[in-house]
């Protein structure tokens, strides 16, 4: 390699590597505010609201016994009003909302709510209050 060739490459990674940082930091905000906005909408009653943040699937998991997503949704007790840890790993994430964790995967060109309410249990599987 010339000197010419190292200094394009350390040029080229000195502007790839923080818009990288950005790019993840952007997908940690977008997590976040979706996780967020779902217990936030949960909380306050806005069934509808926190419903259209899930992953149809859990929509259908919540949906029992002729139940209305819109109205299981508020009985959960969900709370929480900022976002804690945040782990993005591809197309599945993490955030720590309130006392419990909010799962997600990339849907489309954002996020949506695969899981909610979920407790760690050592050595098992999250004990959530619903899940996709």
């Amino acid at each position: 390699m010339t000197a010419r060739t190292i200094r394009s490459a350390a040029a080229l990674l000195a502007i790839v590597l923080p818009a990288a940082g950005c790019a993840a930091a952007d997908e940690e905000d977008d997590v976040a505010r979706t996780a967020v906005g779902m217990v936030r909408a949960a909380q306050t009653g806005d069934g509808r609201a926190a419903c259209a943040a899930l992953v149809p699937r859990a929509v259908d998991g919540l949906e029992t016994a002729g139940a209305r997503c819109d109205r299981q949704i508020v009985r959960l007790g969900l709370s929480g009003n900022e976002a804690g840890a945040v782990e993005v790993w591809g197309d599945r994430a993490r955030a720590r909302v309130g006392s419990g964790w909010v799962f997600l995967t990339r849907w489309g060109s954002g996020w949506k709510v695969t899981a909610a309410g979920c407790e760690p249990r050592s050595g098992r599987p999250f004990d959530c209050e619903f899940e996709a």
